[in-house]
């Protein structure tokens, strides 16, 4: 039998078709091998996409679904949740919540961010309360296209130069949503833990000293925290207040960034009481488990991969890249005010610098995040301080080369003019 389309002759066409595609996938490959060398701009582990590293390896050829929720393992066999339920007490452990917590592994901050508003809405929803979702203008652009997703009423609320939200404009603003709605509606608050381009920090306490200042109910805010990047160096900070302890009912957490595992994925966390109220029981039969996350099917690989990677590091592990990566951060910001560079900031006990934003070609070169004028480095593990000799003197041959220009344009400027006289 033969089917619409086959050739019986196309044998020589599929082995030149194979061959195609085995030389563009090594082209592709030496290409983001290259790449990783430069990758400065964005807050992930380039040399951590190694599969032969990683002692799940050889798990990478199954099929592993964690469909539905992590402590429900449902009909199907194949699948990762133990590992999974591993992986989130790990950092429940390092917030605090270990009695009393629920969450998934998720495809990404993004994600984690979704679920957390998702949560906030059916939460009061529940309650019959209208609710009002509030976030900075520095937040990651997640926040509002979530917002938009929910078809959630928003206020967005403006911040300082360093990114961080004015407490001052909160205030106004839930004094106007007080005017709006006299009797006062459930609150979301979204909480940045790192901005995505200066990684300022929205004081929770800050937060809670405006809350009270206006008597708004506690039990009609919640306050989740969108900590993608720092999410797994805010623990380990002295002098950091515990988020869970000052009123955050849910954080996002990326294990992509500095946990630094393979593939896109993440952490969404809440206390398990708040997680019942707002969603119930949404059995499927047919599937063997709870309906609790945003997708059904999930990639059990991700939350394997999650799991190894905080086994091996440990918290240990983690505060000790930690503090390499801030004092890491601290040498670039010395070395770059060493050479004047322009507009050098960085927010303290973080991993992000921020400068002026450099030449086109530094940008491509070292795959820079460039917003209005600015453009920062996202000091990771791989971003050591040899690596980082290197960026400064490309940076300041290219600062040279921009003065020389300048100088040309000068002179040939002046030379047209002493013509025309």
């Amino acid at each position: 039998m033969s089917l619409q389309g086959e050739d019986p002759e196309s044998d020589k066409d599929d082995i030149e078709r194979l061959a195609e595609a085995e030389i563009r996938l090594a082209h592709f490959q030496a290409e983001q091998i290259r790449h990783a060398t430069t990758y400065f701009g964005y807050p992930e582990v380039p040399e951590n996409n190694d599969l032969s590293t990683l002692g799940v390896s050889g798990l990478a050829r199954l099929h592993l679904n964690n469909a539905g929720d992590p402590w429900v393992h449902g009909s199907a066999q194949m699948h990762t949740k133990e590992f999974e339920r591993e992986a989130l007490a790990f950092v429940a452990d390092l917030y605090g919540i270990t009695d009393d917590y629920w969450g998934y592994t998720t495809s990404g901050g993004t994600e984690g961010n979704l679920y957390g508003m998702y949560m906030a809405r059916e939460y009061f929803g529940a309650k019959g309360e209208p609710l009002v979702f509030i976030y900075s203008a520095s937040s990651h652009y997640s926040i509002p296209k979530n917002a938009r997703l929910l078809q959630l009423s928003t206020r967005i609320i403006e911040c300082e130069p360093s990114g961080e939200m004015r407490y001052d404009a909160l205030k106004e603003t839930l004094k106007e949503v007080e005017t709006t709605w006299p009797e006062r509606p459930g609150l979301s608050i979204s909480l940045n833990i790192g901005t995505t381009m200066t990684g300022a920090v929205d004081q929770v306490t800050r937060i809670n000293d405006v809350l009270s200042e206006i008597g708004w109910p506690r039990e009609k805010v919640l306050i989740h925290a969108d900590a993608a990047l720092l999410g797994l160096i805010y623990p380990f900070i002295e002098g950091n207040p515990d988020l869970f302890e000052n009123g955050v009912s849910s954080i996002a957490v990326s294990g992509h960034k500095f946990a630094g595992t393979i593939h896109p994925c993440g952490i969404f966390l809440t206390k398990k009481s708040l997680h019942g109220q707002a969603f119930g029981d949404h059995w499927i039969p047919y599937v063997g488990t709870e309906d609790t996350t945003i997708s059904g099917s999930r990639n059990g690989f991700l939350a394997l991969n999650l799991w190894y990677v905080l086994r091996k590091k440990g918290r240990h592990g983690l505060a000790r890249e930690a503090r390499t990566c801030i004092e890491n951060a601290e040498y670039l910001t010395k070395q770059l005010n060493e050479m004047n560079y322009p507009k050098v900031s960085m927010a303290p006990k973080q991993n992000i610098v921020v400068f002026q934003k450099p030449s086109d070609a530094m940008i491509k070169k070292y795959q820079l995040a460039a917003e209005g004028g600015i453009a920062h480095v996202v000091v990771m593990q791989h971003i050591t301080r040899s690596r980082i000799d290197g960026f400064c003197r490309d940076l300041r041959k290219s600062l040279d080369q921009a003065r020389f220009e300048l100088r040309q344009d000068a002179n040939t400027a002046a030379v047209g003019g002493g013509v025309e006289g």
